[in-house]
């Protein structure tokens, strides 16, 4: 089995400015920044913060060290705060005068942390107000069958490397988090294992943050970041829900590309995925047993999102000839009332021997038809829309 991979880097998004006399502080904080790979830390004396942002260089997030309150007394500081706009400031100082503290609530900075420094606070502190200019949405993609053997698992796989396979900045920006936690059926299928104790986790779901995701993770080189766990008791659980959406959460923080590998079984976590979904894919075998479930499924993400969806109904397991199938796409698009749906052809040898070898269908023939029927799939469905 393979353990955790911590050297896939994510892509670097979110920039941060810190101005500081002290060269030490300035060495921790980026040191500590940097190393969780979603920050690119610029750093500079304390005047840098007094000539105000630079042109088409406007960090996300300021972070400033006032020392013992003397830059708080300097008369240009309000013209500099002001040159930055709403850009959130974090305050760093030592001990403060009442009065200086005034100072600095006129600064209206956004948080104020006491040196020395906390790194979980200071963590913390950045991860919450760093939603500047240079924050981006996530776009969330999730697969969902509509009965077990579907196949949805393997399209969440091919779709997390259709994304990533296009630069490896993109690969960087993506990751999937199979929500399957009856068989972790993605690791499974890859022939990966996370060796990370979850059960403190699990039950203090607060946990959980930026740095930690980096512990938890499973990564393919060259590849996406897959968070996948074996916990068959984790829905019953009493912090289960709260643990899924905590890591939903900071996986929609931290990637750009969000696939998610959704169970057809009914969850505390079902509704709100499919809410909150940027585009979802419905996919189902031609027999009467799956299209009803798929139908159902429809119905439903209709209903929860208002009749307004992008949804794709794939009809998977598909056979070329004449008599291979029992439904037509006519009499499939009347089941549906029209709605969008794609073919994707059955090649059990292919997908054997991909599962076999712990190898992705793409890495085993790209050329072949299913792989052909999904990039297909994919370049109408996703890089039509993409960000």
């Amino acid at each position: 089995m393979n353990a955790p991979n911590p050297t896939v880097i994510p892509t670097r998004r979110k920039r941060i400015a810190l101005y500081s006399a002290d060269q030490q502080l300035r060495r921790d904080v980026a040191t500590r920044l940097d190393a969780l790979a979603i920050y690119d830390v610029q750093t500079a004396e304390t005047d840098g913060f007094l000539k105000g942002p630079i042109a088409d260089a406007r960090p996300s997030l300021v972070i400033l060290d006032v020392g013992d309150g003397e830059l708080l007394a300097n008369s240009r500081l309000a013209e500099a705060r002001a040159a930055w706009g709403n850009v959130p400031l974090i305050a760093l100082s030592g001990e403060l005068a009442p009065d200086r503290i005034r100072n600095l609530v006129r600064l209206n900075a956004a948080d104020w942390l006491r040196k020395p420094l906390d790194g979980k606070e200071l963590l913390n502190s950045v991860t919450f107000h760093d939603s500047g200019s240079q924050a981006t949405k996530s776009r969330i993609i999730t697969f969902i069958g509509a009965s077990g053997g579907a196949g949805a698992t393997t399209m969440a796989l091919s779709a997390a490397d259709y994304l990533a396979a296009k630069s490896a900045e993109r690969a960087a920006a993506t990751c999937l988090v199979d929500l399957d936690f009856q068989s972790a059926n993605c690791s499974a299928y890859l022939n990966l294992s996370n060796e990370f104790d979850m059960d403190g986790i699990i039950t203090h779901p607060d946990r959980l943050d930026v740095e930690l995701m980096d512990s938890v993770k499973l990564t393919r080189s060259p590849g996406f970041t897959l968070y996948s766990f074996d916990r068959p008791g984790l829905p019953f659980e009493p912090a289960g829900a709260d643990f899924v959406f905590k890591l939903l959460d900071l996986a929609a923080y931290r990637f750009d590309e969000v696939v998610i590998d959704l169970p057809y079984m009914e969850t505390p976590w079902h509704n709100s995925v499919l809410s909150s979904s940027d585009d979802i894919f419905i996919v189902f075998e031609l027999n009467i047993a799956s299209l009803r479930q798929a139908k159902r499924l429809y119905t439903k993400i209709r209903e929860l999102r208002g009749g307004v969806a992008t949804v794709t109904l794939v009809a998977n397991k598909h056979k070329r000839k004449l008599f291979g199938n029992h439904f037509s796409r006519r009499e499939l698009e009347k089941v549906f009332k029209g709605p969008c749906i794609k073919a994707v052809s059955l090649d059990m040898p292919l997908l054997t021997d991909a599962l076999n070898r712990a190898l992705l269908p793409s890495e085993v023939h790209a050329r072949a038809r299913f792989n052909k029927d999904l990039r297909l799939m994919f370049r109408e469905r996703l890089d039509s829309r993409a960000r």
